[in-house]
């Protein structure tokens, strides 16, 4: 929900904000309407891409259902499409804040 709370100040950075989850799109579509959310959310049910990126949390193992769960983080991404920096917490409990997020994003992209 953070993120949402701060939309319109990454936005008025400059900065876009795009999540993706392991969850299924109907239940995206769930969440999205629940809470308003105005960024665009992908869908990884299969995990190729939380693998492909090595973030996928190994406390779960395939048929277990929070497989293919990631690690919660962040990818600041430049407009050349390149990954400059992340931020990458242990566990599913913990998030990384929105503020400290638009901060660090705001100095890599300068």
């Amino acid at each position: 929900m953070q993120l949402q709370e701060n939309l319109d100040a990454f936005h008025s950075e400059g900065i876009a904000v795009v999540v993706l989850t392991y969850d299924a799109p109907e239940l995206q579509q769930v969440f999205v309407k629940a809470r308003g959310i105005e960024y665009p959310l992908l869908s990884d049910v299969d995990a190729g891409t939380v693998k492909v990126l090595n973030i996928l949390n190994t406390e779960y193992e395939p048929g277990d259902g929070a497989y293919g769960i990631p690690y919660p983080g962040i990818f600041v991404i430049n407009r050349d499409l390149e990954i400059v920096g992340k931020i990458f917490v242990d566990g599913y409990q913990k998030r990384v804040d929105a503020l400290h997020v638009l901060a660090y994003a705001k100095n890599l992209l300068e």
